[in-house]
């Protein structure tokens, strides 16, 4: 992709420079004979040797960093990022970086830009590009992230390069968050009572022990311990008799209750139940997998005031995260 994609400076690239140095030099004669009453007593042909001198000093910066850029694999480095980013993170993190990335060098190619070339004012370019189509702030916000974290790995690597997303103003303001959908004690009993099979002990395990619908497929449960995948990090715990009666109930497995069951499939049939129970009036809102987790999340918090012990109940990297989710649910610390 353009120059600092990989190989050597080419033959294409010293043309290009050549032509620019010559356009350079004639707009340097005009604005010195135009703005530098102190080169007055200078004639034209003097004055564009000085015009060169400038210019070739530019210009030998210019094919210095050019070479430094070639010297940078981008590829390989955008791979192994994305791979550390998803070992870090879930592959829904590991996704949304490479569209990110996938968006930028859409943006860079017409340009003839490498993303490498990227300065500040083209960063905010391509940030405003994305305002301008229309793209959500929230998206517009995961896009930017996403790029700056690339550039941040890539500083850390090669000290020539500079993160051009530091400190742009052009990010669209955040909005503030929404306060979240929360069903009551009620509506969620309402909800396991009404649900069948699997679909019942999903509930109940969301409800009661506070896991991502994402965790389910993973789920094992030996005794009175669970272990699962949640966002790409293993979670344990402890689970209340009730829940693990549940699983039973439903004739699923301990081991895998959920193993080949897809996400979405999960998040559909609830979403179908509790839509369908709001248009009776019996629940006040079509609540998602997630509302289930903020149930469980109001109620234990409530019940201990204790935001790291709610921290690992919920599985959060950090407190700072827990506390953010207190805030959108309602709840202060």
């Amino acid at each position: 992709m353009g120059r600092g994609a990989c190989g050597p400076v080419t033959a294409e690239l010293t043309d290009r420079v050549e032509k620019t140095g010559a356009q350079r030099v004639k707009a340097i004669v005009r604005h010195l004979s135009q703005h530098a009453p102190r080169l007055a007593d200078l004639d034209e042909e003097q004055l564009e040797q000085l015009a060169r001198v400038v210019v070739a000093e530019t210009l030998k910066d210019e094919l210095r960093q050019a070479a430094d850029l070639e010297r940078i694999p981008y590829a390989q480095e955008r791979e192994c990022y994305l791979e550390r980013a998803g070992r870090a993170g879930s592959k829904h993190t590991r996704l949304a970086y490479r569209a990110a990335l996938d968006r930028l060098e859409a943006w860079c190619a017409p340009r003839g830009l490498s993303p490498l070339e990227l300065i500040p004012a083209l960063a905010d370019d391509w940030i405003e590009s994305m305002k301008a189509e229309g793209l959500a702030p929230s998206s517009v916000h995961l896009m930017v992230a996403a790029s700056s974290s690339f550039w941040t790995w890539l500083e850390r690597r090669h000290r020539e390069l500079h993160n051009p997303f530091r400190g742009t103003r052009s990010r669209p303001l955040k909005k503030p968050a929404r306060r979240l959908q929360v069903p009551s004690e009620g509506e969620v009993k309402l909800i396991e009572k009404v649900a069948n099979g699997w679909l019942k002990a999903a509930v109940v395990l969301m409800n009661q022990v506070g896991l991502r619908v994402g965790a389910l497929p993973s789920l094992s449960i030996t005794g009175s311990h669970f272990t699962c995948m949640s966002k790409g990090r293993e979670q344990v715990g402890l689970i209340p008799e009730e829940a693990r009666k549940a699983v039973g109930r439903a004739g699923l497995p301990l081991r895998s209750p959920f193993e080949g069951k897809k996400v979405n499939k999960i998040e559909d049939a609830l979403k179908y139940l509790t839509k369908k129970l709001e248009g009776q009036g019996r629940i006040r809102g079509a609540y998602s997998a997630h509302d289930l987790r903020h149930a469980f999340a109001v109620r234990l918090y409530r019940r201990t005031h204790d935001v790291y012990a709610l921290k690992g109940a919920l599985g959060h990297a950090n407190v700072a995260v827990t506390e953010a989710y207190l805030r959108s649910l309602g709840l202060e610390r």
